[in-house]
């Protein structure tokens, strides 16, 4: 004898009743999914600081936000495009690893997200009144599986994309560094450009940023990095060495947004127009950097032309300083010190003692008497434009002297 076949149990009532109430909800608030994105994105810069960060925040965010919003609203209001929300979230995630963005925070983010989601699903159910509300807490369970399947998609995403962008960035890394001390060959700048995701001609330059405080010192920060350019970084001991595709920025509008902190210097080449000649910018760099006479510089090659041919020789640049400056060591050191802020405020003015007086809070008179000083210590005039070219040359010289064979001071 057969035995009767099993029967289904009946739908049950309040279940049909809650899941129709939930999608109705999702597909009123996915008409305001903009303004909801918007707030959502808010509350995750409130909640987590990796996202208030300019330099780490991932780019497109607030797009990627508003569509994973959207995938979620989908996915609820028709259960036919729970697979398209699975496919968004894991792109989310592998776009993250690529981006090197903490897993730790991507989650929390979203979970954040799910919150301000679930309140907005909420006050939709509840303009059905108490039984609304009612149904709506029963609804919870389905859309918390839905967020918790998500978020796993996402973190599953980020782990296997991160073992392969990891191997990327190393291999990128070894290509820049070989590229950077002139190793890359001919014959292997076209592999080089791919590794590093960069063009073979352009508009490059390299930045060449030294601690000089024993304590640790973080590098550039990664929002100086202005829109349009692409930064590619190294780090060797005690600094950072940045190869920049500059676009369209003039290189002085980039040595301006390196912002190098206190306790670090910087030297920035003159722009090359190939990838391949990229170590001979460094080297340009490297030079720049020799110039540098004070914490938080950044010093432009293009600007530093003779004080970099001085610091190419710094025993000539002693010289130089000894012989246009020496008459100095003769007065009292308060006096001396004066009197070379004044020369290079005066340069710095390009020759207007107005200009150079009002910058040093003085009388005009008061700095002319301080030029004819300076005249007598030293035998050149001011007034004399070859005289002039000596002065500039020595100051640089002098600023520069003590750093000899590349150390700052």
């Amino acid at each position: 004898m057969t035995a009767p076949a099993p029967t289904r149990p009946a739908p049950d009532a309040d279940g049909l009743e809650h899941a129709e109430l939930l999608r109705s909800a999702a597909r009123e608030v996915r008409k305001r999914v903009v303004p909801l994105a918007d707030r959502i994105v808010d509350r995750i810069r409130e909640r987590h600081p990796a996202y208030r960060e300019p330099g780490l925040v991932p780019p497109g965010f607030r797009e990627e936000a508003g569509g994973a919003v959207a995938a979620v609203l989908d996915a609820l209001a028709d259960p036919a495009h729970t697979m398209v929300s699975a496919e968004y979230q894991s792109w989310v995630g592998e776009r993250r690893a690529w981006q090197d963005f903490p897993l730790r925070s991507m989650i929390g983010a979203y979970r954040t997200g799910g919150d301000e989601l679930w309140l907005s699903l909420v006050r939709a159910g509840e303009g059905r009144g108490p039984r609304g509300t009612q149904l709506m807490a029963r609804a919870a369970a389905e859309v918390w599986d839905l967020f918790e399947r998500d978020s796993r998609l996402m973190a599953d995403a980020h782990g296997r994309a991160r073992t392969e962008a990891t191997h990327h960035r190393q291999r990128g890394r070894r290509a820049l560094e070989a590229l950077l001390a002139g190793r890359v060959g001919p014959h292997d700048v076209a592999e080089t450009a791919r590794a590093l995701d960069l063009p073979e001609t352009g508009r490059f330059a390299v930045a060449v940023v030294r601690n000089t405080s024993r304590r640790p010192r973080p590098g550039p920060a990664r929002s100086g990095t202005p829109a349009g350019v692409r930064v590619r970084r190294a780090f060797p001991p005690a600094g950072e060495m940045l190869l920049a595709e500059l676009g369209e920025l003039p290189v002085g509008a980039f040595a301006s947004a390196l912002g190098v902190p206190d306790g670090a210097r910087a030297g920035l080449s003159p722009q090359v127009a190939r990838l391949a000649d990229a170590g001979h910018a460094r080297d340009l760099a490297e030079l720049a950097l020799r110039t540098c006479t004070r914490d938080g510089e950044v010093a432009l090659l293009d600007r530093r032309w003779p004080a970099a041919l001085l610091a190419r020789r710094p025993e000539v640049a002693a010289e130089v300083a000894s012989g246009v400056l020496g008459g100095l060591h003769a007065v009292d050191p308060g006096e001396r010190t004066v009197l070379l802020e004044t020369l290079e405020t005066w340069l710095d003015s390009d020759g207007s003692v107005e200009r150079a007086a009002a910058a040093l809070f003085c009388h005009p008179n008061t700095l002319r008497r301080r030029l004819r000083r300076l005249e007598r210590l030293t035998g050149r005039s001011p007034s004399r434009p070859h005289d002039v070219v000596h002065l500039a040359l020595a100051l640089d010289a002098e600023r520069i002297a003590p750093a000899a064979g590349g150390t700052p001071r």
